[in-house]
């Protein structure tokens, strides 16, 4: 297992990175990457745990005290370590953590629109593309990095993506793709479906209010079932509970669905420890696609006119990063960096 310095790679990110098996020979079979987001999930929440005024406001929680029961320190520290334990207890020790503006240390997406559909684009492809300025959903246009390597020899197959959200079949383009998707109320489609796949397709029907966003525990469920059965090297994984709490103007459950979404990971990067096949040479980025308003009066939205909006964050842990934990230099990175980033660390 190789380690090096996510600042040198960002260094490196200037250099150009063609994508496609005749200008990236270097891709290792041996490297395993998972891409997580937590849709719409502040920086704040990330790096200083509940707000003190937005937990204290009757308007957005159903019972002020168990919010703070569940949630509230004295300091920042005690407070993410309280919403988020496997972020501040095992990434901050053993990874890096980016994005915390108290220090200067600022991600941001480039594109204007700050909205989910632009920001997973950027993401993926390394690109802002203007058109794409809603969350209309209209099959992207562009190749993304999922698409680049389920192309190649190294990873064809080996490529899957898992999300909440169904507009995930338009943004990777399920009609063109060969990237295994299964997102929104998507139900497993198999010769032989195992006891657990069977099982999510009967929870999933059984859910009568069917919106955009099905649960984060369906789709985590899903994704690790798929794991175990066909071991992927490249897995996207889309949490939406957290912006769809946000937009629903309840900061508990927000609050709630960021604690979810960090069990999960936890879990997951657990059971990956266990299995020959991940241990030592799987790396997690875990990042969002957009943050929110940065007040009382609009933490709950975002988009071109509310401040606060463009304001990302990223964790990284495993092979190929560096035990620095939260970094604290000044520095301005942007989303769009990412997928050569991905790149460089399914290539050393």
């Amino acid at each position: 297992m190789r380690r090096f310095g996510t600042a040198i790679l960002f260094l490196l990110l200037g250099l150009s990175v063609h994508t496609n098996e005749h200008t990236v020979p270097s891709l290792s079979g041996e490297n395993k990457l998972f891409i997580i987001t937590l849709d719409g999930l502040r920086w704040q929440e990330v790096f200083t745990g509940a707000d003190s005024a937005l937990c204290r406001n009757a308007e957005y929680n159903a019972d002020v005290a168990l919010t703070q029961a569940l949630y509230w320190a004295p300091s920042p520290e005690e407070r993410r370590k309280k919403l988020m334990p496997f972020f501040w207890n095992v990434i901050a020790a053993q990874g890096e953590l980016y994005g915390n503006r108290t220090y200067g240390n600022k991600m941001d997406v480039a594109n204007p629109y700050a909205l989910s559909y632009p920001g997973y684009n950027e993401l993926l492809t390394g690109t802002v593309d203007p058109t794409l300025f809603g969350n209309g959903k209209v099959a992207n246009p562009n190749l993304t990095l999922l698409d680049f390597l389920a192309a190649t020899h190294t990873y064809r197959g080996k490529v899957a993506a898992f999300a909440s959200w169904d507009a995930f079949s338009y943004i990777l383009n399920r009609e063109k793709t060969n990237v295994y998707i299964n997102s929104g109320f998507d139900n497993i489609q198999a010769a032989s479906l195992t006891q657990t796949e069977s099982l999510i397709n009967h929870l999933q029907e059984g859910i009568e209010d069917k919106k955009n966003t099905r649960p984060d525990e369906i789709t985590f469920l899903a994704c690790k079932e798929y794991i175990q059965k066909k071991q992927p090297s490249v897995v996207l994984l889309a949490l939406g509970g957290t912006d769809e709490a946000a937009h629903e103007k309840t900061y508990d459950r927000y609050l709630s669905q960021a604690a979810n979404a960090d069990r999960m990971i936890g879990e997951l990067w657990q059971y990956l420890q266990t299995q020959p096949a991940y241990a030592g040479n799987t790396t997690f980025l875990i990042t969002t696609d957009h943050g929110r308003g940065n007040s009382t009066k609009n933490w709950y939205t975002h988009g071109f006119f509310t401040k606060g909006s463009s304001q990302t964050w990223m964790a990284l842990l495993g092979n190929g990063i560096r035990a620095t934990g939260e970094q604290k230099k000044k520095q301005q990175q942007y989303q769009k960096n990412l997928k050569d980033l991905m790149l460089k660390l399914l290539a050393f």
